[in-house]
């Protein structure tokens, strides 16, 4: 038997795993990877396997995140050269949390509706397309440069409280479904 709040939960929590980025020096104190494999874990509870196989699979890509600093766009030089393909990597993998993100709402919005809430599954619905946009808008603008500069400060505290906001979504669906 699946435990949908259990699995929900640990999703929850996960995905606070990776929001979260504190660090010390060069050390991620709670790393990606541990967030990713809670939300792997939550997804086999529910028998989310297509979603549990990306979770995992973004799990081993962002282990090297618990080593490796987030690039400075204010100072690129002090890395040394590698800030192309440190920014080149995290873009990476946010667009692989942004694949898993929309799989798994995706997938919780057909499940509302096969138990009947219709309402809740066209307000994940709507959240979800303001934030695929968004994100989307965050992730071209980090690729393109400071040529957006003030928009893209705007875009990414949008799509912070986006995530935030489907993170609120996702407790909703635990209590409904």
């Amino acid at each position: 038997m699946y435990d949908t709040y259990r699995g929900l939960t640990k999703i929850l929590w996960g995905l606070l795993f990776v929001l979260i980025d504190i660090n010390i020096e060069y050390v991620d104190i709670i790393p990606d990877f541990v967030g990713y494999s809670m939300i792997a874990y939550g997804l086999m509870q529910l028998d989310f396997e297509k979603e549990r196989s990306w979770a995992v699979g973004i799990a081993i890509i962002s282990f090297p995140t618990f080593f490796i600093p987030k690039a400075n766009a204010a100072d690129p030089m002090s890395y040394n050269g590698d800030y192309f393909f440190n920014a080149l990597y995290y873009t990476g993998l946010g667009v692989l949390h942004l694949i898993l993100m929309y799989l798994i709402i995706s997938r919780l919005i057909k499940v509302a509706e096969s138990k009947g809430q219709f309402e809740v599954a066209q307000q994940a619905r709507t959240r979800l397309t303001m934030y695929v946009g968004v994100s989307i808008f965050v992730l071209v603008g980090f690729m393109v440069g400071e040529v957006l500069g003030f928009l893209l400060i705007i875009a990414l505290i949008f799509s912070i409280i986006m995530e935030i906001v489907l993170l609120v979504q996702i407790a909703q669906f635990r209590r409904v479904l």
